[in-house]
């Protein structure tokens, strides 16, 4: 009897031993199987402004990128408007050099395309600046060579 009372409580005890891990306070092994977390697109509207050298219509490295990031947040979103406001102060002042303006648009939306932005809707319009006028005590547009691009974005529902 005696024996049956030692093996009862030393299995009693093996067991209290055994389920102490399980109470501590150590975290928890990672998980052995990868684990799925579904994406949620954030869609909203966005403001980008991509500068170019003076005199030239090619986008830039840090442009490039720009428009690489900005694209890859839009996944799982629709553009529904575009809008391209180009700021030049060369353009103001040769007819030769008005056709940058028309150019640095262009090649904009030839990259927002490339990477798979389009709109249904897509506007276009041209701010003439002189940034450099000898009357101006202050510079009036700092970077007057830019293309300002305001994307209009909405969820796409059903996927």
């Amino acid at each position: 009897m005696k024996r049956a009372l030692f093996a009862i409580a030393g299995l009693g005890l093996m067991g209290a031993t055994l389920a102490l891990p399980a109470v501590s306070d150590a975290p928890k092994a990672p998980p052995t199987k990868p684990v799925y977390v579904a994406h949620k697109p954030v869609c909203e509207d966005m403001t980008l402004s991509i500068y170019f050298p003076a005199y030239e219509t090619m986008l830039s490295s840090y442009s490039v990128r720009a428009l690489n990031a900005a694209t890859n947040s839009l996944e799982g979103c629709a553009v529904t408007d575009i809008d391209v406001s180009v700021v030049s102060e060369e353009a103001h002042s040769d007819s030769e050099l008005a056709q940058l303006s028309e150019a640095r648009a262009a090649a904009v939306l030839e990259a927002l395309s490339d990477r798979g932005v389009f709109a249904p809707r897509i506007e276009t319009s041209f701010q003439q600046v002189n940034a450099t006028a000898a009357s101006a005590e202050t510079q009036v547009e700092p970077m007057a060579r830019r293309v300002d691009v305001k994307l209009d974005v909405k969820p796409i529902y059903g996927l």
